[in-house]
C-alpha cells in the first residue's frame, strides 16, 4: 500500500502528470470500504444457497471465521470456482469458536439467505459440530480428503519414513556443498501430506538423471539411495498422479453420478499395494458424499480451495505486520470477492464512512493484539 504513492509519483514524473498521490492509510481505508460494502450488502433470498466456511488462526488465540456463499444455480461446473464467483456472508473473529457459537452464526445466516442446500468444509471438528447443530448438510472438501488419505497410507509406512529421513539427511549434508543442486525440496512439517507431490516429483527427476548417465560418478553416488527405492518411488508417483486426476474431475465438474462413475472407472485398474489402498479410500469418500445429492442439487460442489486461497492472500498482508493481529484489515477478504468497476468503487468510497467500519469492527472483531500490547506496555 505504501508503494502506491511512489508508483503514482513515478507516473507523474515520467509522464509529466499532476495526479495527487494517496497515502497508504487512504489506500487501506478504500480497501476496507469496498470490503465493508460487499459484506454488508443485502444478499438475495433464495432456496439454493451453498456455503463454504473455514476458520483461520491469527496471532495468539484469535481465529477468524469466514463464510462465503454462492447459489447452486450460479455455479459453473465446467471450471473451478474463483473468488469473484462468491458472495461474502460472514467475517468474524473470536478467541474461541465452538460448535455452538458457529451454529448460532449459521442459523442467523439461514434467516438472511433463505434455504442453505449444503455446505463445503475441510471437516474440522468444531466446524462439523456447528454445521450439524445448525442442521445443514455438508460435503467434505476433496483437497483435504486426499491429504488425509495420503496421511493414512504413508504416515506409518517404514519405507516412507526412511525415504523422507534420507531426503532430509541429503539436504543437510549437501546444502552448502558442490552437490547442492541435487538436494530434494524441503517439506513443510505442517500439511506435509498436502505437498507430498513435491518430493515425489523430485524423486522421479532424480531417477531420470541417474538413468541417463549424463551426471558425474560423484553425483550418481549421491543419488544411489534414490535408485535403490525406484519401485517404491514409481508407485508413490502413481498414487500422486491418481489423486491429481481425481481432483481435476471433481473440482472442475463437481460430484454427481456421472463424475462418480468416471472416477470409479479410472480407479478400477488399481489392484494392489498403495494404489489399492487409495482406491478403497477414494470410493468410500465418493459413496459417503454422494448421499447429499438431491433432485434440486444434481451436482455437488466438493472443493473449498477458493476460501483457502482467500485466506492465503489475507495472511500475505497480515504477515507484513503480524503483531497487529486481526484488525479491520480483515475486510480485505470480502473486498477480494468484488468485481471492481469505476461505479462500484466510487459508490463504496462515497457511501461507507469511517464510523461504519469502526462500528462493524466493534461488533465483529476481538480487541487486537496491538491494542493489548499498547495497554500492557503503557508507561
Amino acid at each position: 500500500m505504501r508503494s502506491l504513492s511512489k508508483i503514482i509519483a513515478t507516473y507523474n514524473l515520467y509522464l509529466n502528470l499532476k495526479h495527487s498521490s494517496p497515502s497508504f492509510s487512504t489506500v487501506k481505508l478504500w480497501i476496507e470500504k469496498i470490503g465493508y460494502t460487499k459484506l454488508c450488502t443485502n444478499k438475495e433470498k433464495a432456496n439454493d444457497w451453498v456455503l463454504i466456511l473455514d476458520e483461520s488462526i491469527g496471532i495468539g488465540q484469535e481465529k477468524v471465521l469466514v463464510v462465503l456463499g454462492i447459489r447452486q444455480s450460479h455455479i459453473d461446473f465446467t471450471r473451478p470456482l474463483t473468488i469473484q464467483d462468491m458472495e461474502p456472508i460472514l467475517v468474524k473473529s473470536s478467541e474461541k469458536w465452538t460448535g455452538q457459537s458457529i451454529a448460532k452464526e449459521l442459523n442467523l445466516i439461514k434467516e438472511k439467505l433463505g434455504t442453505v442446500s449444503y455446505s463445503v468444509t475441510d471437516a474440522g471438528s468444531t466446524l462439523k459440530a456447528g454445521i450439524r447443530e445448525a442442521n445443514i448438510n455438508w460435503t467434505y472438501d476433496i483437497t483435504h480428503a486426499i491429504a488425509i488419505f495420503l496421511d493414512k497410507i504413508y504416515r506409518t509406512d517404514k519405507i516412507f519414513k526412511t525415504f523422507t529421513y534420507n531426503a532430509g539427511q541429503m539436504r543437510f549434508k549437501n546444502c552448502c556443498g558442490k552437490n547442492a543442486h541435487l538436494i530434494p525440496p524441503n517439506q513443510r512439517s505442517k500439511s506435509r501430506f498436502l505437498n507430498i507431490d513435491i518430493l515425489s516429483n523430485w524423486a522421479i527427476k532424480a531417477l531420470n538423471a541417474y538413468d541417463k548417465n549424463k551426471i558425474t560418478e560423484q553425483e550418481r553416488s549421491q543419488l544411489q539411495w534414490v535408485k535403490e527405492n525406484e519401485l517404491y518411488i514409481l508407485e508413490m508417483n502413481q498414487v500422486i498422479y491418481a489423486s491429481q486426476e481425481i481432483s481435476v474431475i471433481l473440482k472442475h465438474n463437481g460430484l454427481c453420478k456421472r463424475t462418480m462413475k468416471k472416477c470409479i472407472g479410472y480407479l478400477d485398474k488399481f489392484k494392489k499395494g498403495k494404489l489399492l489402498q487409495f482406491k478403497e479410500l477414494m470410493i468410500a469418500y465418493l459413496n459417503e458424499n454422494i448421499k447429499n445429492l438431491t433432485k434440486k442439487t444434481r451436482k455437488l460442489l466438493c472443493c473449498s480451495d477458493v476460501i483457502e486461497s482467500t485466506f492465503g492472500k489475507y495472511k500475505n498482508e497480515l504477515s507484513k505486520n503480524p503483531m497487529s493481529g486481526i484488525t479491520d484489515l480483515v475486510l480485505i477478504i470480502p473486498a477480494l470477492t468484488a468485481k471492481l468497476t469505476i461505479k462500484s468503487v466510487n459508490e463504496a468510497i462515497d457511501n461507507c464512512t469511517v464510523k461504519d467500519i469502526h462500528k462493524w469492527s466493534k461488533e465483529n472483531l476481538c480487541e487486537s493484539l496491538l491494542t493489548k500490547r499498547k495497554i500492557a506496555f503503557k508507561n
